[in-house]
């Protein structure tokens, strides 16, 4: 019985395999002229299809970037050939020697009258002048001649390129209204196609501008190099193994436009997606497209969380005004970025046609002050002299240093502040009162070396490592001399921070000694609204204070806001601890005003930096009433009471 099964099974392959042989045969061997012709006369070629950028929200959901859908229109080669011939007399050797046009006899104008219909229906349509429409064709149609005349030139013969099946754009930003009207006369539009583009829209203007970046076009050099990586990309998943779908998508397109700037150029690679492929079967003859082969749509950008706390940041920004300078407002314990307000800023939705202005602009608008704008530190440093001091035993609490108003160093006077002096100083009164004399002579027993140890320590000439592109360091110089040393530890000479190392270095003094790690990601997720990736901090480092100093430091920065030089400033009945600092930059009557702090001093919720550079004033008169204003949106509830 199993043999007979087995025969008829046998039969049944050995017939299957005999009817493959003879397919096979008839197709390649008997049929090989008619699929050789079809093969000749018919191409596949393939379009990018452009992907959605992902989306950039704050921390309670409110949209601060994302794609809204515009129309490019694009026009195929051969009709914007003869649009260009005819309209604006272009000149085409080859056109007047094809054996269709010898034997037509007929001007190029009556040989291809239909096929400058688009030229002019869409010129009345999108109310462009044709001209306009074919400003930028001089340059493809020059690209697209050359490159078939040196491939006929090579291979001796009549040869249609890929570029003569390619679409080329006349027209971007099309109103969806005459969209349809293409769509629906389909007749009086040959040769076109629209091209649903996305277009990054800032729904907030110029809200946290600085934070969110802009877009901008590649150039050739970094398109070329993208492809490489890309290319590199595509042969690596291969040689592993991996999944070969990314052969169905594209990378970057030339033109395209990237992030230049803020977390949209941090996290391009997480926001850009992926762009999608369509394969079309084209005839030769005509450049007629025949059928879609195949569509593997694009894959859409993840969506970035931030950390930053919208209203936060537009309170910030109000506050900051007009001034030139920066605010960061930032989470003690966490490192989140609840604001980083910087001034001058810019509009990145209009970017493209404001470049040029801004780019030259004396004022820098591009610049992000709170993370690039290095600047001397002024009287802030003295709170991490002071931890220097007292941690190294150079000092006590109970030491005391004679204020007269200057002190002397060889041949050289170092003056306070204040011309009157603060008599009998100990740290207790220097902090609040800001002395220069105390942090003089405080500076002399230090010694250089052990100040520069502890301010990097503090993080001071050091990147914080914010997830921010192009942060500056600052300077944190090693000094060779004492008195050098005494100009650093008032916050003076080469020494240069940002308001953002300034807001870490307090947020330790805040937190009990643990340098935060500063960031504005707070998850990332993928289209399903699925978390891809959270932050998670890898650079908390404790620092060895111990805290009975930290009590010290703390009561002093509370002191300065009830009896020292944020006295009066409005600022007590929000719990603010702070310093204020005057740096000056040896210009007559020109400062950098600063205060830093956090409130409330009892249980820290917000530290912050704020900064107004070149300013007459000092920094309790000019930076402590905006911190006033910046309390007032932080803590609505004690408004009453002030």
């Amino acid at each position: 019985m199993y043999p007979f099964r087995f025969k008829i099974i046998l039969i049944i392959f050995v017939m299957l395999f005999i009817g493959i042989v003879v397919r096979l045969f008839q197709l390649q061997i008997i049929e090989s002229d008619k699929y050789r012709g079809i093969s000749k006369t018919r191409r596949i070629t393939s379009s990018p299809l452009d992907s959605v950028r992902g989306s950039i929200f704050d921390r309670h959901g409110k949209v601060l970037a994302i794609d809204q859908h515009t129309f490019d229109i694009s026009v195929q080669y051969k009709y914007l050939l003869y649009g260009a011939v005819m309209h604006n007399n272009k000149a085409i050797s080859r056109i007047p020697e094809m054996e269709v046009h010898k034997k037509a006899k007929k001007s190029c104008r009556e040989c291809h009258e239909n096929q400058d219909v688009w030229l002019k229906e869409l010129s009345h349509l999108l109310r462009i002048p044709p001209k306009k429409l074919l400003e930028d064709t001089n340059q493809v149609i020059e690209r697209v001649e050359k490159l078939k005349q040196n491939m006929q030139q090579k291979y001796g013969r009549a040869i249609r390129i890929r570029e003569e099946t390619d679409f080329y754009p006349v027209a971007s930003d099309v109103d969806w209204e005459k969209v349809i009207q293409i769509e629906i006369n389909q007749d009086n539009f040959p040769g076109i196609r629209i091209t649903p583009k996305p277009k990054r829209i800032y729904p907030e203007q110029e809200l946290a501008a600085h934070i969110l970046g802009y877009m901008g076009k590649l150039n050739e050099d970094e398109w070329k190099a993208h492809s490489i990586r890309w290319n590199n990309f595509i042969l690596a998943s291969s040689s592993a193994g991996n999944d070969t779908t990314s052969l169905l998508y594209d990378g970057y397109a030339k033109n395209d436009t990237v992030g230049r700037a803020g977390v949209e150029a941090q996290y391009e690679e997480e926001l850009r997606g992926l762009r999608g492929k369509r394969f079309e079967e084209i005839i030769c003859k005509n450049t007629q497209i025949e059928k879609t082969v195949l569509e593997r749509p694009p894959i859409p950008g993840n969506n970035l969380y931030l950390t930053l706390d919208s209203q936060i940041q537009a309170y910030a920004e109000r506050s900051l005004g007009k001034n030139p300078g920066a605010i960061v407002v930032m989470n003690p314990w966490t490192g989140e970025i609840l604001a980083m307000a910087s001034h001058p800023r810019f509009n990145p939705n209009t970017i493209d046609k404001d470049f040029g202005k801004l780019i030259r602009h004396p004022s820098k608008p591009f610049l992000n002050r709170a993370i690039q704008g290095a600047l001397p530190p002024g009287s802030i440093f003295k709170i991490i002299t002071a931890t220097a001091a007292l941690s190294s035993n150079c000092i006590t609490t109970r030491s005391t240093f004679e204020c007269p108003g200057y002190t002397k160093y060889k041949n050289i006077v170092f003056k306070c502040w204040s011309d009157y002096g603060h008599g009998l100083v100990t740290i207790e009164d220097a902090i609040p009162y800001s002395c220069n004399v105390f942090f003089f002579e405080t500076a002399k027993m230090l010694g250089g070396n052990t100040l520069y140890e502890w301010a990097k320590k503090f993080g001071i000439g050091e990147k914080t490592a914010i997830d921010l592109p192009h942060e500056k360091r600052g300077s944190m110089p090693k000094t060779a001399t004492t008195a050098s040393t005494m100009n650093i530890a008032i916050g003076q000479g080469a020494l240069l921070t940002t308001p953002l190392q300034l807001v870490r270095a307090y947020a330790a003094v805040a937190n009990g000694g643990t340098l935060v790690q500063p960031h504005l990601l707070l998850k990332i997720t993928n289209g399903r609204g699925e978390t891809v990736r959270a932050f998670q901090s890898e650079n908390k480092q404790k620092l060895e204070i111990p805290p009975s100093i930290l009590s010290s430091m703390r009561m002093g920065l509370q002191d300065v806001v009830t009896r020292g030089t944020a006295k009066d400033k409005g600022l007590d009945v929000y719990k603010v601890a702070g310093k204020t600092g005057t740096a000056e930059t040896g210009r007559h009557k020109d400062n950098h005003a600063w205060f830093v702090g956090y409130a409330p001093y009892d249980n820290p919720q917000y530290c912050f930096a704020i900064l107004v550079e070149h300013t007459p004033g000092h920094g309790g008169d000019i930076a402590g009433p905006i911190a006033r204003e910046l309390m007032s949106y932080l803590f609505p509830e004690l408004n009453e009471a002030s």
